[in-house]
């Protein structure tokens, strides 16, 4: 298996605090979170890239997908913050799938972008855009 998640969240952690320094980022959903606003960035599915297999035993490209959650305060903030996660994973070859506010049922007043995101990545840890 290829890991990246260090080189992903590090990237967005940075991204975040560049815009709101007092913002909170997690690999792991939290129910109470500390402060706003706060995201969550999580691997959702890493698998072989079949297409690029060689004979090689060891895997040497990877399809990876990240799940980004912005809750914020403000709507404003929440597109914001959400904005700054995009650029910075666009930047790193990340493609996005998909993003949209969702609703956070658990309470109302809070805003949420939900995003996903997709890329290939190899053994160097470089990222490549993915369909």
């Amino acid at each position: 298996m290829i890991d990246v998640e260090t080189e992903v969240f590090d990237t967005v952690y940075q991204a975040v605090h560049r815009l709101v320094p007092e913002g909170c980022v997690s690999g792991v959903y939290v129910p109470q979170p500390p402060a706003f606003p706060f995201v969550t960035l999580m691997e959702t599915d890493n698998a072989t890239f079949t297409r690029q297999r060689s004979t090689a035993v060891d895997e040497e490209y990877a399809v990876v997908t990240y799940d980004a959650n912005v809750y914020a305060n403000d709507k404003h903030e929440c597109r914001e913050v959400m904005d700054a996660i995009d650029t910075a994973l666009v930047k790193l070859n990340f493609t996005r799938l998909s993003m949209a506010f969702t609703p956070n049922l658990a309470d109302e007043t809070i805003f949420r972008i939900t995003a996903r995101y997709r890329a290939a990545a190899d053994t160097n840890k470089r990222f490549y855009r993915y369909r």
